[in-house]
């Protein structure tokens, strides 16, 4: 009897330790979508849900373009993004395949500057 209590408590020592170490990964990791579109822009945004939710990517399409494109982590900014408030404002500097933009979203509200255009759209927030 005493051996198997043993052998359990090796089993289970290793056995916490990788369900430990998998908790905190799989939180840092889960993620969700917001999404703008109106005027045939659609932009998402892939959010990453850590102990504070953060844009972890932007993702881009231009009117007609099904296929879209990633924009480079460097080239775009935050510089407000409260998802209880609902507020986000997103601006992108620009480059050969995208022109510079900014995304401003009061709750469902949002607003797409582009090319000198004004574009309004509702904004959603996923939930």
């Amino acid at each position: 009897m005493r051996g198997r209590r043993e052998r359990g408590a090796l089993l289970s020592a290793p056995f916490a330790a990788i369900v430990l170490w998998l908790i905190p990964c799989g939180v840092a990791m889960a993620t969700s979508s917001l999404s703008f579109e109106g005027g045939g822009y659609a932009i998402d945004l892939e959010i990453g849900d850590d102990a504070r939710p953060v844009i972890a990517a932007v993702h881009f399409h231009a009117p007609g373009d099904a296929q879209g494109v990633v924009l480079a982590h460097d080239a775009w900014r935050v510089i407000a993004f409260e998802p209880r408030q609902q507020r986000l404002l997103l601006r992108y500097d620009g480059a050969a395949a995208v022109p510079a933009f900014s995304l401003s979203v009061q709750h469902d509200d949002a607003v797409l500057v582009i090319d000198g255009r004004r574009v309004r759209a509702a904004f959603d927030w996923g939930g």
